[in-house]
């Protein structure tokens, strides 16, 4: 081994770095040109000489050991090896994982430079280097795997799983003569030579060079010269014009794994011919590949050049008398080989120098003074010396530059392409890196072409120059350490962990056996690993080194004699580079390489060099090589491309270098700003001699000290912006095919899937349309049967998720309106637009696409924007704007714009509302002083003031009230606080408005009512100004009101204040009359929402409330209970049925549970709520999960030796129980569709025991089990395919040597499943389950039920498909009919009874259209039909498709003798069964046919079973409580007893005239229930939405008119009336205290889902809080 000694660093530069301006690239150097006999020379020593070249595959370097050297060689074993077996197991079997080491000891953060300032040059071609000497990567075969394990939530297993294995294959190994004893372990083989040999460049043998040739000159193959030959294929064109090596169109075997950014192989040809085969691994390493081969060419033209003008020369003809004369194509082809052996000489020589005396220097050790470690100086060749290379130097030491590997690498510009300094460029979409700073080193990899082609190598060069590397520590970036490139099965790898487990695979020893081997001291503490660092007298500071030893220290238990060498090693790294140890290995092995090669260049005996081109190679350096084949200019390139430093730093090594030696400067500085003057003045100043001078600087050599051009900085893996996150780790099967049948196949399916998904959309927008001309047509029909023609009908667009409507528009001249009317209600308009109160009205036409779209704007209101059927519409609705305008004075503007654009633009109600809300904000802000500084109350922000300046119209106005703009309050109120009578409300106005209801008393309040119908101010209201603010505030509650009954009001109102005589009241007696009415005054406020009050509730408030819309009970909540309490104890007395629910005072003590209890206690209850749903769930599940375990079983264990268990190994047992689930899970679904099976059993002791109203959604969790099968199922044929018929493509060329294949080429998947049975049978089970589970999403039964219905029709084909998927045979005999055949049986009966009547066509008796879109039908009830009130039918109606059913609710009553349902028009069908039914369409036709399936059961039917039940109805979805209502009234009648001892019926409507039907039915039941069974209570949703002032008033209206007439002054009912939603929670609560002996409560709901979540909700809520003692509630509902 070479001894180690330092150098100066100004001898090292003057050595290796300097450059005479006019001293150009010595090599090849042939003496002085100038010369007379200079060509004679250049062709004495290049033809007439004869030379041993050196070889390529390195065989007779050394003439006594030919093999010494030799290509494909075992590896020098310089440490005893560790074994387990002394022979081949790997060594270390008790040391840890290698991912737990590399996580302690290297993982970190990046972008911390390098503290000598090294650069991402220097390390990349140490990269080069390793290529050049060294390739043990190739596997062994047969394969050997040692996989590594992957801990839980490592990088490369963040699902944190037990068995994640990094694949490694143990190396090759040298079979014929190691690794049968211990006298002859395992030796691994180097496949290349040790020799610096050029085998980077040209290859390790002769015919690899010759494939890179281009056979003239000398040179190597350029992507010009194949573009002139027309060698480039398309994608290949991008190379002609530049000068790259030939592109591999001829496949020579180079490495070529799948990039893992991409993650699929590609086709080698992509590739650069290199000599080097993993050339193209990064665009780094191709770089210098590159590099090389440009510098052998200028070398071989340059050679070429000197050889053509000798051969032409007269004296070097009368020397050497040519016989025959060439052309210069002539001579460049004769001549070649002489050529090509002459530029390689030079390279390779100039390479020996650079790697040993420039490079290699730098690599061991350079300290903060600039001095580094070198070898010995060469003497001779020594043929004793051994230069293989050791395995501690491949698996470990040389590993040292992995530290310093950056994430990324920028690129600069050089001047000559852009005429800028330092143009950092950031990458393209060329590298699929777009907008970062640097290429990713991660991503990188496989893909080096697209970064190197997309400038040029100068920039890597410039940019690799200028960039400082990763700091000299135990870090590794994760592009090393978690992302280096792996296969196919598994593209990243931790290259760390990976070099740990490679030296435990070549049996090296540990790290102290390694340090005596090399003569250092045995490490005893672990702060003595550095002791440089973190030793007891340590001299330089590096907590987070130290931190690393530690951590190694725990991974290791403390066991210094189990350290792999990788670790110990790096962990010895110090600022100045490697440790000692592996500075020790690094230089024995290059001296050894040196020293043993008899081709070196120094080496005098080979001949091959004279002394005085020996000298040139000598003062060649890297950085001239870059000048003379690159366009990098002089004053861009740094002065020593491995090192980036500043003036100050390259000012502060020779001063310290100075110093060391004795010559100290006083009182000086290295600044940034020095230069080689001022330094050269500080020596002079100290009176130092000049001799002393120039031995530390020298001006005329380093050009003046001076910062390097354009600092890179360095590159931080974390930082987003600088560069792109590494791909995440992929896996990937072999499947049995070719790589284009897998991706089809398996495109396909996903295709398929999007595809179908396409076709639902498409099919519910085809629905959509049909709807739409449905609309059309019955516009057009409306207009055929209307006579007004001032009415124009037209779709209103109210915004993009607000959607249309039809409308009808009127231009009433005489109010200056606008006025809009929906489909079907000419007598309530849906908006007015006011144009009194503006002088302009913007009129916007669509110019594009259908032309059909036109807007109205005017000013403070939203835009109008219909759109019309055809052009003659839209013509005629213009002219009439024309004359409306003209009639009323409005100046009308026309406008064109874009229908996109004017659909962006428009002013929806949405947006106007966003303002109007903002308004609100402000006017709330400004009445409370909410979120406002004390001090600073007034200030109002920009947007603030922006918002007082919007003014409100009537309608906005009677909006925000949730009033009617036509309602005489509204209009009378809003004329009141109108101050400037301009028809608009503005932000002042308004505010004054709602400061006397947000703060004012209950007189402010009386005397804002009594003023607002004091419409002449004559400070009194008359008997007939009284009646008609009562008229006005009845008027609200859309809802008839009889003459007679308001004046029976009026009356009792007078005389309970003593008015009987009065006439007229003053505002004192309008206060007396409503002094009873004080408290409610006073919490009445405007209907807002957002507006609540701070107080609460007092503690003493009587405790009997009725629910109501309550949230928190704010101050209006608290007034409203007020008037409901006096309210009910008012009319309790006169009324049988209790209408409110009274919370009785509750002694219960409180009970404190801690957080477990409490949550403890909600599982209990969730448990006891649902045991029967539990149980069946899991017993089906348990029972599945064992059918699945069972074949699992048998072909894991019973079946382990078996051909395709050993082939496909757990994939087998995984499809197999996958497949048995799948033939269980799918039969259970044909039981869960027996629908007259569940009825009947509904009706036995059995329905005490298994929940049946659970089965829709038992089907559905049973339907997405088979769905789970089926997914693990596909997947794991996947896998079982591939392993029939394939290994891993390495594996395969292992082991049939024989089988040839492209290295990106699979083996072929396309038999498996397109040429079987099982495979063909398998894909189209696979399209039709897509299809089906697709199409029975809650999307398609909603918007296309027929598409529904018939792909669920399927089924039937799927079962068939089943039966043959398994007569295949592949893998076993058919099983599925063990499964099958007790399902199919059951359903195949059920359905007989079902096809027995479903196909008897019955008549409809009666039809009756009723509002909100209910069609009513009532038919013949069949003969034997029977049935529960809430059960359901199926119906289908011939005219519309004999085989579509639709389930709907019966709203009949089993007693009736007709059949009775209620059926809204809310989709395709329902729309179209109502048209069927229409008087106006069908006229004198009989109503069609229909066909009836059922009864079946559901919920709703058990109502009966519970001592207390809750009925909730919202909408349509009170159908089956109608048939409910009816069967009470029934029983009633008939004075039947009940097991249910009360009937709770809350009604949730917009309106009672939606469904006037049902308030038949309630009134029935009212007059009929006289035991006070059933509690109605009606919550009309229309307009009320918090207690207000107009409630106010109402319900004192209502009190009086309840003493007259014992009925509801709204619906005429005896049942409570509320104005707004219930709060269930409340409610359902106060049911604990009302029936406290009570252990369940059914509740049963029907409706809207949000109202059917809101109960469930509330339910489930109650059931989790809820104590011993209390009610469960148990909650059965519909949607619809």
């Amino acid at each position: 081994m070479g001894v180690s000694h330092f150098i100066s660093f100004a001898v090292l530069a003057f050595a290796s770095f300097a450059r005479c301006d006019d001293y150009k690239v010595p090599v090849p150097y042939y003496g002085n040109e100038t010369a007379d006999d200079f060509l004679q020379t250049v062709w004495r020593l290049v033809v007439e000489t004869s030379y041993e070249f050196p070889g390529y595959d390195g065989w007779y370097n050394n003439r006594a050991h030919p093999d010494w050297g030799a290509a494909d060689s075992p590896m020098f074993r310089r440490l005893p090896h560790a074994y387990e077996d002394g022979v081949y197991k790997p060594s270390g079997q008790n040391r840890p994982n290698p991912v737990n080491i590399s996580t302690a000891l290297m993982s970190g953060e990046t972008g911390m430079p390098s503290y000598r300032g090294r650069t991402a040059f220097l390390v990349f071609f140490g990269q080069q280097v390793v290529e050049e000497i060294l390739d043990a990567q190739r596997p062994g075969c047969p394969p050997e795997y040692f996989n590594i394990t992957v801990p839980k939530h490592e990088v490369l297993n963040p699902e944190g799983k037990d068995d994640i294995l990094i694949p490694l294959l143990r190396s090759r190994y040298d079979m014929g003569r190691t690794g049968f004893s211990p006298n002859s372990p395992r030796e691994q083989l180097n496949e290349i030579t040790p020799w610096i040999d050029g085998g980077l460049m040209y290859g390790i043998g002769k015919t690899w060079a010759d494939a890179l040739r281009l056979l003239k000159g000398g040179r190597l193959l350029s992507t010009k010269d194949q573009a002139e030959r027309g060698e480039l294929e398309e994608d290949e064109k991008q190379y002609g014009d530049k000068d790259f090596p030939a592109v591999n169109n001829i496949r020579l075997p180079m490495a070529n794994p799948p990039p893992p950014r991409d993650h699929y192989l590609k086709n080698v040809k992509r590739f650069f011919r290199l000599g080097n085969p993993r050339g193209n691994e990064n665009p780094f390493l191709l770089t210098f590949g590159i590099f090389w081969y440009r510098y052998h060419n200028a070398v071989a033209d340059r050679i070429t050049e000197l050889l053509y003008r000798a051969y032409n020369d007269e004296q070097v003809q009368k020397e050497f008398g040519f016989e025959k004369t060439y052309s210069e194509e002539e001579f460049k082809e004769h001549y070649d080989e002489k050529i090509f052996n002459e530029a390689r000489k030079w390279v390779i020589a100039t390479h020996q120098k650079v790697i040993v005396y420039d490079w290699l220097p730098s690599w061991l050790k350079t300290d903060a003074f600039g001095n580094s470690f070198s070898l010995d100086p060469y003497t001779v060749y020594k043929p004793e010396v051994y230069p293989q290379i050791m395995h501690v130097f491949q698996s470990a030491a040389m590993r040292f530059g992995h530290t310093l590997v950056p994430p990324g690498v920028r690129r600069r510009r050089p001047m000559a392409k852009t005429n800028e300094e330092c143009d950092f460029v950031t990458n393209t979409a060329k590298t699929q890196e777009d907008g970062k700073m640097a290429v990713r080193t991660c991503n990188s990899y496989w893909n080096p072409q697209e970064a190197v082609s997309e400038f040029d190598i100068d920039d890597f060069i410039l940019g690799m120059s200028s960039q400082i590397t990763e700091r000299e520590d135990t870090t590794i970036t994760e592009d090393l350490r978690g992302f280096v490139f792996g296969g196919l099965d598994f593209s990243r790898r931790d290259l760390m962990a990976v070099n740990i487990q490679r030296g435990r695979d070549h049996g090296l020893p540990d790290y102290n056996t390694a340090r005596r081997e090399f003569g250092l001291d045995e490490i005893k503490d672990w702060n003595d690993i550095n002791k440089e660092t973190c030793g007891p007298n340590a001299t330089k500071s590096n907590p987070k080194q130290c931190e690393m030893i530690q951590a190694m220290r725990e991974v290791y238990n403390g066991r210094l004699d189990d350290i792999d060498i990788w670790p110990g090693g790096i962990a010895e790294t110090t600022a100045d580079g490697p440790g000692p140890l592996f500075r020790a290995i690094i230089a024995d092995q290059f001296t050894r390489i040196r020293d043993g090669d008899r081709f070196w260049f120094e080496n005098d005996k080979n001949y091959l060099f004279k002394d005085f081109q020996r000298e040139a190679i000598l003062k060649t350096t890297l950085r001239d090589i870059i000048l003379e084949i690159t366009e990098i200019d002089d004053s861009e390139l740094a002065e020593n491309p491995f090192f980036y430093l500043t003036a100050k730093e390259k000012c502060e090594r020779v001063v310290g270098r100075a110093q060391t030696d004795g010559f100290n400067l006083t009182n000086f500085n290295c600044t940034e700003n020095i230069n080689c003057s001022n330094l050269v003045q500080a020596f002079t100043d100290e009176g130092y001699s000049t001799s002393v001078v120039s031995r530390y600087v020298n001006c005329n050599i380093t050009h003046s000290i001076k910062a390097d051009p354009c600092p890179g900085g360095t590159v931080d893996g974390g930082n987003s912006s600088q560069v792109a996150p590494c791909t995440p780790l992929s896996t990937f099967d072999y499947f049995t095919g070719s790589e284009v049948p897998y991706i089809l196949t398996f495109a396909a399916v996903g295709l398929f899937v999007i595809l179908t998904v396409a076709l639902l959309i498409f099919l519910s927008r085809i629905n959509q349309q049909k709807i739409a001309l449905q609309r059309r047509a019955g516009r057009e029909e409306s207009k055929r049967m209307s006579k007004d023609t001032s009415l124009h009908e037209v779709v209103e667009w109210q915004g993009h998720k607000e959607g249309d409507r039809d409308v009808k528009v009127r231009m009433d001249i005489r109010k200056k309106s606008l006025i809009l009317f929906a489909a079907g209600n000419l007598r309530r308009p849906a908006r007015t637009i006011d144009c009194s109160r503006t002088s302009k009205l913007v009129l916007t036409e669509s110019t594009d696409r259908l032309r059909n779209y036109l807007s109205v704007s005017i000013d403070n209101d939203y835009d109008l924007v219909l759109r019309f059927d055809g052009a003659r519409e839209k013509v005629a609705f213009i002219d009439a704007m024309r004359d409306f305008c003209t009639s009323t004075g409005v100046n009308m503007r026309a406008n064109m714009s874009g229908e996109k654009s004017m659909l962006a633009s428009a002013v929806t109600k949405a947006k106007r509302q966003k303002t109007l809300d903002k308004f609100f904000r402000v006017i709330f802000k400004r009445a409370f002083h909410i979120d406002e500084d004390a001090e600073d109350t007034e200030v109002l922000t920009q947007s603030e003031i922006q918002q007082t300046k919007c003014e409100l119209t009537i309608y906005e106005f009677a909006d925000a009230l949730s009033l009617k703009p036509s309602s005489l309050f509204v209009q009378n109120m809003f004329d009141l606080i109108d101050k400037n009578k301009n028809g608009l409300v503005s932000f002042q106005e308004f505010l004054d408005m709602f400061v006397i209801f947000a703060k004012g008393s209950g007189a402010d309040k009386a005397r804002l009512l009594f003023d607002m119908y004091d419409v002449h101010n004559r400070e009194q209201l008359s008997k007939v100004e009284f009646r008609v603010m009562l008229r006005s505030l009845m008027d609200l509650a859309n809802t008839t009101v009889e003459d007679a009954q308001i004046d029976e009001v009026i009356s009792s109102m007078f005389e309970q204040a003593g008015f009987s005589n009065k006439e007229t009241l003053t505002f004192d007696d309008f206060n007396r009359l409503l002094s009873d009415y004080k408290d409610q005054l006073d919490h009445a406020n405007l209907n807002f929402s957002g507006m609540e009050g701070p107080a609460q509730p007092p503690a003493d408030v009587a405790r009997t409330r009725t629910v109501l819309n309550v949230q928190r009970e704010n101050a209006p909540d608290r007034a409203r209970r007020t008037v409901l309490k006096a309210y009910g104890e008012a009319r309790a007395t006169n009324r049988r049925t209790h209408v409110e629910v009274r919370i009785k005072p509750s002694n219960k003590p409180k009970r404190e549970h801690s957080a477990m209890g409490t949550t403890l206690t909600q599982i209990a209850n969730y448990m006891e709520n649902y045991r029967l749903h539990i149980f069946w769930v899991t017993l089906y599940t348990l029972v599945t999960i064992a059918i699945f375990a069972e074949r699992a079983y048998y072909y894991s264990v019973e079946r382990e030796h078996a051909a395709l268990r050993r082939i496909a190994g757990y994939g087998v047992t995984v499809t197999r129980g996958a497949a048995s689930g799948q033939m269980f899970t799918y039969s259970t679904l044909l039981l869960t569709m027996c629908r007259n099976l569940i009825t009947v059993l509904r009706e036995t002791f059995v329905n005490r025991f298994v929940p049946f109203d659970s089965v829709i959604w038992f089907h559905k969790y049973v339907a997405y089990l088979a769905l789970l099968f089926t997914v693990i199922h596909v997947v794991g044929h996947s896998i079982n395919f591939y392993h029939i018929s394939t290994q891993t493509p390495g594996d395969l060329t292992c082991l049939f040597r024989n089988f040839y294949r492209a290295t990106h080429v699979l083996p072929k998947f396309h038999y498996w499943c397109w040429g079987t049975i099982t495979g063909v049978t398998g894909v189209v089970l696979t399209l039709i389950i897509i299809v089906m589970y697709v199409f029975a999403q809650q999307y398609a039964r909603r918007n296309v039920f027929r598409a529904f219905w018939l792909t669920h029709q399927m089924f039937y084909l799927v079962f068939i498909l089943m039966i043959l998927h398994g007569a295949g045979i592949l893998v076993q005999a058919p099983l599925f009919w063990a499964f099958f055949i007790g399902p199919l049986t059951v359903f195949v009966l059920d359905k007989l009874i079902s096809l027995s009547r479903n196909k008897t066509e019955i008549s409809i008796t009666k039809a009756e259209l009723l509002p909100s879109e209910v069609t009513a039908l009532v038919f013949k009830r069949p003969a034997g039909f029977e049935y529960r009130s809430g059960q359901w039918v199926r119906i289908a109606c011939l005219d519309l498709g004999a085989d579509e059913y639709h389930p709907f609710t019966l709203t009949s009553a089993p007693h009736e003798d007709n059949l009775s349902l209620h059926i809204r028009a809310v989709g395709p069908w329902t729309m179209n069964i109502r048209r069927a039914v229409d008087p106006n369409i069908i006229r004198h036709k009989p109503f069609p046919k229909l066909y009836l399936d059922g009864p079946f059961g559901e919920g709703h039917q058990d109502w009966y079973k519970f001592e207390v039940a809750v009925l909730v109805g919202g909408g349509i979805g009170v159908t089956p409580f109608a048939s409910i209502l009816k069967d009470i009234v029934n029983r009633a009648s008939l004075g039947a007893k009940f097991s249910c001892k009360k009937v709770y019926f809350l009604w949730v409507t917009r309106s009672q005239k939606q469904f006037e039907w049902l308030v038949d039915i309630i009134r029935e039941v009212e007059d009929k229930d006289k035991t006070d069974f059933v509690s109605v209570h009606i919550f009309i949703t229309q307009f009320f939405q918090k207690f207000d002032l107009r409630t106010t008033m109402l319900y004192i209206c209502e009190r009086h008119f309840q003493k007259v007439s014992n009925k509801s002054l709204f619906t005429g009912l005896r049942s409570i009336t509320h104005f707004g939603r219930p709060d269930f929670s409340t409610f359902l609560g106060s049911l604990k205290d009302e029936h406290p002996g009570v252990s369940k409560v059914g509740v049963f709901s029907c409706g809207p889902p949000p109202m059917t979540h809101g109960v469930e909700e509330a339910c489930s809520a109650l059931n989790r809080s809820r104590f011993t003692d209390d009610p469960a509630f148990v909650h059965h509902y519909e949607n619809f």
